[in-house]
């Protein structure tokens, strides 16, 4: 599987949610037999329960507020900076960094920062 973040940022939300899957379920978090909505379904229910997690982790860190203050906003500083950010807190997860911080980016770090959930 690809994991580097160029073409984890090109890939649709869909895409990226049965990555997440295909990487769950080698953690014995699904089943192999699921079709894509149930697949889709588990991996964004497991990203769900990742949000306090990453709101602890991310929102208000320094690497992340220079990466959002930057010319452009680029998806691709912010995604290296989300990587380099879970990384140094050891953010233990059952998918490689680099696909987590894709998608974190594609959900918006914003709108998880500013959620109540």
């Amino acid at each position: 599987m690809r994991e580097d973040l160029d073409y984890l940022l090109g890939l649709s939300e869909r895409d990226l949610d049965l990555l997440i899957s295909e990487h769950l379920v080698e953690h014995d978090l699904g089943s192999r037999d699921d079709d894509d909505e149930e697949r889709i379904f588990i991996a964004r229910r497991w990203f769900s329960s990742l949000s306090a997690g990453l709101r602890g982790a991310l929102c208000g860190h320094p690497a992340i507020e220079r990466a959002l203050q930057s010319s452009g906003e680029s998806d691709r500083l912010l995604a290296a900076a989300i990587v380099d950010v879970l990384l140094t807190l050891s953010f233990k997860v059952d998918v490689p960094v680099t696909v987590l911080a894709a998608k974190v980016t594609h959900a918006g770090i914003r709108r998880i920062c500013s959620s109540d959930e």
